[in-house]
C-alpha cells in the first residue's frame, strides 16, 4: 500500500476507456441471446482490477525468484489442456473450473512469455543468455502450437523477437531466423488454416463459408458510415449477422454502432495506453522493468493489430481476441495483469531515494537508466 501512494494515475486513464467503450460493445452484441455474458465480463474486469493494482504495489523484481516456479506451472497447465482439456469447434484449448467456467491456459502462457525473457535478457547479453531465451520460449510455442492455437503461437514468437531485438540480439540474425521460420509454416498448418490464408487472400472464392465472417464483419464496418448508427441500434449487431462478435469480432460492434469516430477513438486510447507503456519502460530503472514494459507493449500492439485487420480484411482470420474487450475471463486477467507489471516499473522509478525526503528518485533526475536508453549490444 505504501508503494501505492506512487501510483501514476496517467497509465491507468486510456485503459478505463478501453474498458468502458469496449464493455458496452459487448453488452450491446449479447443483450440478445447472451445477456449473461455481459455480466459476467463485469466480473472478471472488476477481478483484473484488483489483480492489477496488486501488481502495481508489488516490486516487480519478485519475478526474478517467481520466474522458474511460473514456467513450470505454465508448461503443467498447457499439458493439461492436451490431456484433459474441452474441445471446441476443434481445439482444445480449456480447462474446466466446474461453477467457475473454464481457463484458458494459452493466455496465461503470453505473459509467461514476457516475464521469462525479460528475466533472461536482463542481465549482460551473450550468446548462450538469447539461446536460454528461445529454448525456454519453445515448449511453450509447441504446446500451444498443437492445440491448435496458430494466432496464439505468433503472439509468443512476436513477444521473443521484438523483445530480443530491444535487449540487443542482431537484427538481421533474429529476422533470418524468422524467415526460416516462416518458410516452414505451410508444413505445419492445418487445413482450414491454410483455407483462412486463401480466403485472406481473396475472400470471392468462398463467401457464403469460410470467408462468412470476415464479409459479415467488413460490411457492418462499411455500413456505420462516420459516426455509427447508435448504440445498441445496429442493425448487424443486434440480429446476429456478425458470428461470434462478442469474441473474436468485437470490433465489428464498435464499427457499426460508433462509425469511423468510434473506431478512430479507440485506436486513440489504445495508441496513449501503449505510449504511457513505452515511456515507462524508457524511465525503468533497470533492464529487467524496460524489458518487461516492451514485453506487454509488444503483447498488446500485435493483438490489436491482428485482431483489427481481420475484422477490416487486413490480416487473415487467426482467433486472435481484442485485448480488454473480447469475451473471456482468463485473457482480461491477463492483460490487467501485464499493466500492472508496468505500474510497478512506473512507481519504482517515481519513488524517493529516501521516502522521507522531498529528493526524487535518480532515474528521474536526467536521462533514462532503462533497457531502451542502455546499448544492450552482444
Amino acid at each position: 500500500m505504501r508503494r501505492l501512494r506512487f501510483l501514476d494515475l496517467k497509465l491507468y486513464l486510456p485503459l478505463a476507456g478501453i474498458l468502458t467503450l469496449l464493455w458496452l460493445a459487448l453488452y450491446s452484441a449479447t443483450q440478445f441471446g447472451q445477456a449473461g455474458e455481459a455480466i459476467r465480463q463485469f466480473g472478471y474486469i472488476a477481478v483484473g482490477s484488483v489483480v492489477m493494482l496488486f501488481l502495481s504495489g508489488l516490486d516487480y523484481r519478485v519475478f526474478r525468484k517467481a520466474v522458474v516456479p511460473l514456467y513450470l506451472v505454465t508448461l503443467g497447465v498447457l499439458g493439461a489442456v492436451l490431456v484433459m482439456g474441452e474441445s471446441v469447434n476443434g481445439s482444445q484449448r480449456w480447462l474446466s473450473l466446474g461453477s467457475l467456467g473454464t481457463f484458458q491456459p494459452s493466455e496465461l502462457a503470453k505473459l509467461t512469455s514476457v516475464i521469462v525473457v525479460a528475466v533472461i535478457l536482463s542481465e549482460k547479453l551473450t550468446w548462450r543468455r538469447a539461446a536460454a531465451a528461445a529454448a525456454a520460449l519453445g515448449p511453450l510455442f509447441l504446446a500451444i502450437l498443437v492445440q491448435p492455437d496458430l494466432g496464439t503461437s505468433l503472439v509468443l514468437v512476436a513477444i521473443g523477437v521484438v523483445m530480443a531485438y530491444v535487449a540487443g540480439v542482431n537484427g538481421t540474425l533474429l529476422f533470418s531466423v524468422l524467415g526460416l521460420g516462416a518458410s516452414a509454416l505451410p508444413l505445419v498448418l492445418k487445413e482450414y488454416q491454410r483455407d483462412r490464408l486463401m480466403v485472406f487472400v481473396n475472400p470471392e472464392i468462398d463467401p457464403s463459408g469460410m470467408a462468412y465472417s470476415l464479409v459479415q464483419s467488413q460490411t457492418a464496418i462499411g455500413s456505420g458510415g462516420l459516426l455509427g448508427k447508435g448504440l445498441m441500434k445496429g442493425h448487424m449487431t443486434q440480429h446476429g449477422f456478425v458470428p461470434e462478435n462478442w469474441t473474436d469480432f468485437i470490433f465489428t460492434v464498435v464499427g457499426e454502432e460508433l462509425g469511423l469516430v468510434g473506431g478512430v477513438g479507440l485506436l486513440v486510447m489504445f495508441a496513449m495506453l501503449l505510449f504511457f507503456i513505452l515511456h515507462t519502460g524508457y524511465h525503468a530503472v533497470d533492464r529487467l522493468g524496460g524489458l518487461l514494459c516492451v514485453g506487454v507493449a509488444t503483447l498488446l500492439l500485435f493483438q490489436v493489430f491482428v485482431n483489427m485487420g481481420m475484422t477490416i480484411g487486413l490480416a487473415p482470420v487467426v482467433g486472435i481476441p481484442l485485448p480488454f474487450g473480447s469475451y473471456g475471463g482468463s485473457a482480461i486477467l491477463v492483460y490487467m495483469a501485464g499493466v500492472g507489471i508496468v505500474g510497478s516499473v512506473r512507481i519504482e522509478s517515481r519513488i524517493p531515494e529516501d521516502p522521507l525526503s522531498d529528493s526524487v528518485h535518480p532515474s528521474m533526475e536526467g536521462p533514462s537508466l532503462g533497457i531502451l536508453s542502455s546499448s544492450g549490444k552482444g
